[in-house]
């Protein structure tokens, strides 16, 4: 087995005026296929057919691939698509008291989770901290109600000893 000798290119920095025309050339591409895909959305909404990548494809020749790559063409289309539109209005017919599926932890940046999380972590904390009095306090009374309970019974008991004690001095008379 031969190993095939890889051809390298050699390193080519480019200037600043070719990277500039190679962006104004970029830009362009991505407003021409904005600009096809909203003639070919149009078009299949003129001759009221549903608007989906095949039907776009018949008619202009732009591939999903393409206006997927291109924030403002796949917003466009996903604005214009019957199945997604079809989709948007079933979702809102079928379920409106539901909850979307989607977390709205989600739509929080990270530093802001972290954020709330430590301060979740500090309120916890502290409520922790006044539930150890409570228990505390609550240990403390249930201690107090022992005692008070105990001293309670020995009154109780004196006081039938003392009842016992009057009632035979008064039969021994």
């Amino acid at each position: 087995m031969r190993k095939r000798k890889q051809a390298t290119r050699p390193r080519t920095s480019y200037t600043e005026q070719q990277l500039a025309g190679l962006h104004v050339h970029a830009q362009a591409q991505k407003q021409s296929t904005v600009d096809r895909l909203r003639t070919a959305i149009t078009t299949l909404t003129a001759q009221h057919k549903p608007i989906s990548a095949r039907t776009i494809y018949e008619e202009c020749g732009l591939a999903y691939a393409s206006f997927r790559r291109n924030p403002e063409a796949l917003l466009l289309y996903q604005q214009h698509s019957t199945f997604l539109k079809r989709e948007r209005k079933r979702t809102r017919t079928a379920c409106p008291d539901t909850v979307s599926p989607r977390d709205p932890f989600l739509a929080y940046k990270k530093p802001d989770l972290v954020t709330r999380l430590r301060q979740e972590q500090a309120r916890r904390a502290e409520l922790e901290t006044q539930y150890a009095t409570m228990l505390q306090d609550y240990v403390q009374r249930d201690v107090k109600i022992a005692e008070l309970e105990a001293e309670l019974a020995r009154h109780r008991m004196y006081l039938e000893g003392l009842r016992l004690t009057i009632q035979q001095q008064e039969h021994g008379n």
